[in-house]
């Protein structure tokens, strides 16, 4: 059997060549998103294919350089080892050198993520990222180390995942908000946060994570995961959840709190200085401020 890939998983949840399907499905959807990132950017990189071109192309060649078959899951050392070969029609098409390409960059980039812990080195595509900090959640669940091993023409090339690594690339793509769930949208998949300072945080769960989720309501939780950014305003739309865990301070949401306590937990506070509300009222004369109001007065005798 002529091997292409295999990872090596440590740890005490994948002990003797056993491997939950949760975990395999994490490990494979994280680790084939790195792939398919990192195929893209190579093929950005190639000056001589037009943009829209890129597009179309993109898809098939992806597909045909990267599809592996799962050929074995076999036992080392207390640890549980899977093995990939690429798939028959792959390997039919040609393309072995793209394809190796592609994966040494993937795990050279995944080695020098883990190794740059100076802020301003730390310059990679978040994207790639992302895929990779989803392939760490496997670290969160009993799993100390992996270890990846490219079979290439010349030399094998050895590539670790850590804990370790893994905290330098979450701390990069990953954000951690606490609050308590208090609205929880199970059709939609959405939940509501409602932070100490009283900020609302929509975040995004999935069907597998329902269960856990429910159990969460009403709660005090500690969210960690990826922050959709709006382009437009460059500010946070939601979070994909990754993990969410029980904090203890759920009986304090639900205690009875005077007005005053609420305005000192959110930060509000009254006016210590008259002297600032000045000026501000009745506001410029051609302000357009009666005009408004008679708008809104006309409009409603309208109704």
């Amino acid at each position: 059997m002529e091997l292409f890939l295999q990872v090596s998983l440590e740890g005490e949840s994948v002990r003797w060549g056993r491997i939950p399907i949760s975990y395999l499905a994490i490990f494979l959807a994280g680790f084939q998103r790195a792939l398919y990132r990192t195929g893209e950017i190579l093929l950005d990189e190639q000056d001589n294919v037009e943009h829209d071109v890129k597009r179309i192309v993109r898809r098939k060649q992806l597909r045909q350089l990267l599809e592996l078959d799962l050929v074995g899951i076999s036992e080392r050392s207390l640890s549980t080892i899977l093995s990939f070969q690429r798939s028959a029609t792959v390997r039919s098409a040609g393309n072995g050198s793209e394809a190796i390409r592609i994966f040494e960059k993937a795990l050279w980039e995944l080695e020098k993520m883990q190794q740059a812990t100076e802020e301003s080195l730390f310059r990679f595509d978040r994207e790639l990222l992302i895929a990779w900090s989803r392939v760490g959640d496997l670290f969160r669940r009993g799993v100390s180390r992996m270890t990846f091993t490219l079979y290439r023409d010349v030399l094998p090339l050895h590539v670790w995942y850590t804990a370790q690594g893994f905290d330098v690339i979450r701390r990069h793509t990953l954000a951690e908000i606490e609050g308590y769930v208090f609205m929880v949208d199970f059709k939609r998949r959405r939940m509501s946060l409602q932070t100490s300072s009283g900020e609302s945080v929509s975040c995004t769960f999935t069907e597998e994570q329902a269960d856990e989720v429910d159990t969460m309501t009403r709660h005090y939780v500690r969210v960690t995961g990826e922050a959709i950014i709006n382009p437009a305003t460059g500010k946070m739309s939601y979070v994909r959840v990754h993990t969410i865990e029980p904090l203890s301070r759920t009986q304090e949401f639900w205690q009875f709190r005077t007005l005053d306590e609420l305005a000192m937990l959110q930060g509000i506070t009254s006016k210590t200085n008259l002297e600032t509300l000045y000026n501000t009222w009745p506001g410029e004369v051609d302000d357009k401020f009666e005009e408004f109001i008679n708008s809104l007065r006309k409009g409603n005798l309208a109704e």
